[in-house]
């Protein structure tokens, strides 16, 4: 099962069965919606420091618009695009206009599905991989996405898939950060055991490129799995493998066992919980080489007509290879959305982060609360 269905499965199972008309009808394929989304929030270490922790009550408003079409084709897609305005009450030196872009479109035919993708973000927030490292400030930067995948049926029950994603991060204003841009290009063999159950088999290339001399670096991570329906409650999908890693620098070589895996468990019509885990390797904001492993399990619930609850719970564990340092961090996140008709909604949530860091260069101890709430309007 692709990402893409277990997304559709839970969303299909937790929201209220409410469809908003369209602002605008564009033909019989194609629909332009309205869309809005304000909230007030309130965090107690903006800048995810481990003393002098900043904090503030935050509002933001970002209006966009939405258009989908191939609503009667075998293309079908989204493109949405917003402007986020973000008002900091006591550091207005903060404050920020922010755009954001997003595109999909799928072509599924009788032997042949096509996923293109394409995405562009201004982001205005710290990381942890540079947390304790920064002043009383934000790091402004661009994320840039496009891939697409193919998969094509081979006979009845096999099927073969290739993939290209590129992904970039460009660091804006800000000294000792390092831009960077990753190639992903996934291979995948699938044959069916069951209806809804394949097996895999498939590789997956992954370079990544740093704008710094010695730092970039080549992955390769080959590996078996499976996908759908496991039961028919539990679905998602699963791989295990070899990740190896290589680079320019003296001493980037590496490997060990990878892991990919995103399954839900579908408890009831009204009640589901997913389970995320992986085991990788990653680049630092900085360049800096990293292992990562991290699980996460979440909830959804309809607990009334109107009403849904959702948790979350996450551990991720960082390796900085070559300094003396690793860190533990663990997410957690609670909150109810409630749907008010078929044009509003409402959701709100507490969080809570905390990380700690070992080793002679793991300064980066912090912990931080985030509490929200915000409405969504889409007309």
């Amino acid at each position: 099962m692709t990402t893409k269905s277990r997304l559709a499965l839970l969303s299909a199972l937790a929201a209220t069965p409410v469809f908003a008309a369209p602002f605008l009808a564009i033909g019989d394929n194609a629909e332009l919606f309205l869309t809005a989304r304000s909230e007030a929030r309130y965090e107690d270490n903006l800048t995810f420091l481990s003393s002098n922790e900043l904090q503030d009550t935050i509002f933001e408003f970002a209006p966009g618009v939405e258009l989908t079409f191939g609503k009667s084709s075998l293309t079908k897609g989204t493109v949405a695009f917003s402007e986020r305005f973000t008002a900091y009450t006591d550091n207005s030196y903060l404050n920020e206009v922010l755009a954001n872009f997003f595109a999909k479109s799928t072509y599924e035919g009788s032997k042949l599905r096509l996923d293109l993708n394409a995405s562009f973000n201004e982001q205005f927030q710290n990381n942890r991989d540079i947390l304790g490292q920064t002043d009383a400030s934000l790091v402004r930067s661009d994320v840039y996405t496009a891939g697409g995948n193919a998969e094509l049926s081979l006979t009845k029950k096999s099927k073969v898939g290739v993939g290209l994603q590129y992904d970039s991060t460009q660091y804006v204003g800000v000294f000792g950060l390092l831009d960077r841009d990753i190639y992903v290009v996934p291979v995948n063999y699938y044959f069916a055991v069951k209806p809804k159950l394949d097996l895999g088999l498939g590789v997956q290339y992954r370079a990544t490129q740093v704008a710094i001399k010695d730092k970039d670096y080549m992955d390769t991570y080959v590996n078996v799995g499976a996908r759908g329906e496991f039961t028919p409650k539990l679905l998602g999908s699963f791989s295990v493998g070899f990740n190896s890693r290589s680079g320019d620098a003296a001493n980037s070589d590496s490997d060990g066992i990878g892991l990919k895996a995103a399954l839900t468990y579908v408890f009831t019509q009204k009640t589901q919980f997913t389970l995320d885990a992986s085991n990788d390797f990653g680049t630092g904001a900085t360049g800096v080489r990293q292992e990562k492993a991290s699980i996460s399990l979440g909830a959804r619930s309809k607990i009334a007509e109107d009403f849904s609850a959702f948790s979350s719970l996450g551990l991720e564990q960082t390796s900085f290879q070559g300094f003396d340092r690793d860190d533990t961090f663990i997410s957690a996140r609670v909150g109810v959305s409630y749907t008010y008709n078929k044009y509003l909604s409402f959701d709100t949530s507490i969080s809570h982060f905390d990380n700690a860091s070992a080793g002679k260069q793991g300064n980066a101890d912090f912990d931080a609360n985030i509490v929200s709430i915000s409405a969504n309007v889409r007309y």
